[in-house]
């Protein structure tokens, strides 16, 4: 476990006042938003649904549509797919999406639980954070983002993150005021293994 016990503790009593809670975990990358939501899944018995699978298909990937804050996610599909059904007590069936095959991957249901988890950067956008029930942000210090992005990206993976991913993000927390004062706050410094 890498998140210390106490902070998932303090996770789940947030999460246990909710019924069938939508709990969103956004932040920098390389902040530890898919540990934690692994961790915290595990604690609380919940599903997980990752933003990274909710990428715009390259054909979508206009300088238009890179512009908008955030839209390089498919926010419309994920509302579709997932948000609008969890909150409706519907049964929640998701296509992946395979960046590298530039594919839809066929339908599968999202395993039933009584909490879902949906992780990953633009997991705030309009829409989506109107519907969370907690809603967590994950700080990471420059350097050990830097340090955990060269441990597990390749060189010239690492450039897109400098060139494109990084100010993409930088650019959706900017003008949705992220992490706002109804985010949990979490040092992702805390869940440290390199």
């Amino acid at each position: 476990m890498l998140f210390d016990q106490e902070t998932l503790e303090g996770i789940a009593r947030q999460v246990r006042m909710h019924k069938h809670p939508l709990i969103t975990i956004d932040g920098p990358c390389a902040s530890g938003k898919t540990t934690l939501a692994s961790e915290l899944a595990a604690q609380i018995s919940a599903s997980v649904v990752h933003t990274d699978d909710y990428v715009i298909p390259h054909v979508q990937k206009t300088a238009e549509r890179l512009k908008i804050p955030g839209g390089n996610c498919d926010a419309e599909r994920l509302l579709r797919e997932v948000v609008i059904p969890w909150t409706e007590y519907q049964p929640v069936r998701m296509r992946r999406y395979d960046c590298k095959a530039d594919i839809l991957l066929p339908e599968k249901a999202l395993p039933e639980n009584d909490v879902l988890i949906l992780e990953g950067s633009y997991s705030n956008l309009p829409g989506i954070r109107e519907k969370a029930d907690v809603r967590i942000f994950l700080d990471v210090s420059r350097d050990l983002q830097e340090a955990r992005l060269r441990k597990r990206e390749s060189p010239e993976s690492l450039r897109r993150f400098y060139d494109r991913w990084i100010p993409l993000e930088a650019a959706y927390f900017t003008a949705y005021g992220l992490p706002d004062t109804k985010c949990i706050r979490i040092d992702g410094g805390s869940a440290e293994r390199l």
